[in-house]
């Protein structure tokens, strides 16, 4: 071999590693800015590739194989070959990576590295005896080599090339990589064509200076390509920034300040239509969040905004304004048979089911209304009229409220009387009254019903008639009720250390009752004041189980299995049944006052408590008649069989003191 070849050989090699160490810095370098794994497979690919070259050149210049330089010759041609493969191991992950846009596996990474490493052991192993070179080992080492290097990078080639690049020189990269593997292939060929001589090496050199020619090419093409990729991606954020800044990130629909902005176009439109603002916010959804998860909770938002969309209705604008607050903008509604219509179809789509894995799904809406030009002037003030109404409908426990005039001093009112009834909430002026529940054969006192009361600074002793409808709009009733059943559970541990064994009947509120904790609560109250379960009773009112008959009657057996009483409250008022009263599984029905007031008179009202009575014994639960006020009611009761009665004829409402002392008079009645 010339002395000129050998040096323009290995003067190629080094120039090569060299462009790959730059090359593989260059693409480290982007990594550690742009976090694109395969930038780093591709940097680890050029810095393999560079110690590849090195070791080959080392291997070219040490030259045939002496005793002393035995093992180190033998441990430079495992080298090579393991970096060869490696090369082209790293390259075709990378392409894949960038393809897939998904990081491949480091175990899969090391697995295809062990079998490279086993294939480059190998072909050194089947040769160590030979000294001189071989048409086999010829094959394996350096045909088989060029050939797994020139099948990865054309490989890779094509997968780039397929890629929807918008410039040209992403093309050329991908076209550099497949030419550059042709021309692996190529070398492989005039290999075995001319074998190890003079002829070849002549045609290794000008390949060499191809391969460099290629390996520039790429380099440069992908710091170019990187460049522009990096330009469109922050192209793409300012896009999707801008869009963000008009729209909800989870739904896509308008977000509050672009429905401001469209609703302020459409007002300011030359030829000015009447628009309908509809606020529409859904029902129970945090208990629904609580009970789905959040991930099915925003796959309910998704669907209602679909579902908008959609509709028949056509909104013009629909927009997230919160968590569960929705708002629509509707043209042409001109009438109020058309509105109607309109907030129908608006309750339509909520209402229809939900569909998940664990079943159906049912919501409601609270909407409120706002018109155009009848009601504001201005998207912002047509909005604040649409959230006053809304407001009003959920304190209110309505389906719809239009907005009216007048309803900011309403909603102002009713702010204040918030805060006057927070105060109270917070200062315990609310407290509770006990009215005995005489026991008619036995003529005692068994038991009391807790009644609230709100013990005012300024106006007295206030009846619950005075504040609790308030409460109710406002949405306070549920901490009412946790603070009265703190109270009746306190009061009954008191009793409890001097020795009376009476129970209290504690009013549960609908929102409240079946509410997820409550149970819990009651358990820790319990176990706090050290009251045993079957002295506390619970009331809930007849229409409250009859929601959902199911859940209300599991949530009921729940209840006593705890030990505690549960009774229907004001029983005859609602829609009862006897399938009703049959699958119920409570201890006590309380007859309502407005049948035993005219009972005496009233044949019909007389002929219902007597009906009431047999049917409650018929289904082994005791009766209670409230409202008792002269005798002849609880003669007349007790003629009937009743088991208990309450009312002013046995005692009024009395505070706790007074309540204790009437249990040591002896009464009769």
């Amino acid at each position: 071999m010339s002395f000129e070849l050998t040096l323009a050989r290995i003067s190629l090699f080094l120039i090569q590693a060299g462009l790959a160490c730059a090359l593989s810095f260059i693409l480290w370098y982007f990594y550690r800015i742009y976090q694109r794994h395969y930038l780093k497979s591709w940097s680890v690919a050029f810095a393999v590739f560079a110690l590849y070259l090195l070791m080959l050149t080392g291997y070219a210049l040490i030259g045939p194989r002496t005793d002393w330089l035995f093992w180190p010759l033998l441990g430079l041609e495992f080298g090579y070959l393991f970096c060869s493969y490696a090369f082209a191991i790293f390259i075709l992950v990378g392409v894949r990576e960038a393809v897939s846009t998904e990081r491949i596996s480091s175990r899969l990474v090391n697995q295809l590295l062990l079998l490279v490493a086993a294939l480059a052991f190998v072909s050194v192993a089947l040769f160590v005896t030979d000294t001189e070179p071989s048409v086999w080992k010829t094959t394996v080492q350096l045909n088989l080599r060029l050939l797994f290097i020139g099948a990865a990078l054309f490989v890779g080639g094509i997968w780039l090339f397929a890629l929807p690049h918008r410039i040209l020189i992403a093309k050329l990269v991908a076209l550099s990589i497949m030419l550059w593997g042709l021309l692996m292939f190529v070398m492989a060929m005039l290999s075995g064509w001319l074998g190890e001589g003079q002829a070849f090496l002549r045609v290794v050199v000008v390949c060499k200076h191809l391969e460099l020619f290629f390996q520039t090419l790429l380099g440069l093409g992908l710091v170019v390509w990187l460049q522009d990729d990096e330009r469109s991606t922050n192209q793409q954020l300012t896009a999707k920034t801008r869009y963000l800044d008009t729209h909800d990130q989870l739904t896509g629909s308008l977000n509050r300040d672009a429905l401001l902005q469209e609703l302020s176009g459409l007002i300011q439109l030359p030829q000015q239509q009447p628009l309908l603002l509809v606020m529409i916010g859904l029902d129970r959804f945090k208990t629904v969040n609580e009970t789905v998860g959040l991930k099915q909770g925003d796959r309910i938002l998704r669907e209602v905004t679909r579902r908008f969309d959609t509709s028949i209705l056509k909104p013009r604008l629909v927009a997230r304004t919160g968590g569960d607050i929705f708002a629509l903008v509707l043209q042409d509604i001109l009438t109020d048979k058309q509105r109607q219509f309109c907030l129908h179809h608006i309750e339509q789509l909520i209402e229809k089911p939900f569909n998940f894995d664990s079943g159906l799904l049912k919501l409601t809406a609270t909407i409120g209304v706002a018109q155009f030009p009848e009601h504001a002037a201005s998207a912002e003030s047509l909005l604040q009229k649409a959230n006053i109404a809304f407001h009003q409908a959920k304190r209110q426990q309505q389906r719809w409220i239009q907005y009216h005039q007048g309803m900011e001093e309403e909603t102002a009112r009713l702010l204040m009387l918030e805060k006057e009834l927070l105060q109270a909430l917070e200062l315990k002026q609310f407290v509770l009254y006990y009215q005995p529940q005489w026991n008619i054969r036995e003529q005692r006192i068994d038991g009391f019903e807790a009644l609230v009361r709100w013990h005012h600074p300024d106006r007295g002793i206030l009846m619950p008639g005075q504040f609790l409808p308030q409460m109710e709009q406002i949405g306070l009733m549920r901490e009412l009720d946790m603070q009265l059943l703190e109270q009746a559970v306190e009061t009954l541990g008191r009793w409890r250390k001097k020795q009376v064994q009476l129970s209290v009947a504690v009013n549960m509120s609908p929102i409240h009752f079946e509410q997820a904790g409550l149970k819990q609560r009651i358990q820790q109250l319990l176990q706090q004041y050290e009251v045993p379960p079957t002295m506390l009773e619970l009331e809930i009112t007849e229409n409250t189980a009859m929601g959902d008959m199911e859940q209300g009657r599991n949530y009921v057996t729940e209840l006593q299995q705890m030990g505690i009483r549960v009774s229907i409250d004001d029983f005859g008022t609602g829609y009862s049944s006897l399938g009703y009263l049959r699958r119920m599984p409570i201890d006590k029905i309380k007859i309502d006052r407005s049948f035993i007031m005219d009972m005496a008179g009233s044949d019909s009202d007389m002929m219902i408590v007597k009906t009431m009575i047999t049917l409650a014994h018929g289904l082994g639960k005791r009766i209670l008649a409230e409202g008792v006020e002269d005798a002849n009611q609880l003669l007349l009761l007790k003629h009937m069989a009743c088991d208990a009665a309450q009312g002013y004829l046995i005692a009024k409402p009395l505070p706790e003191l007074d309540a204790l002392a009437l249990l040591q008079q002896k009464l009769s009645f």
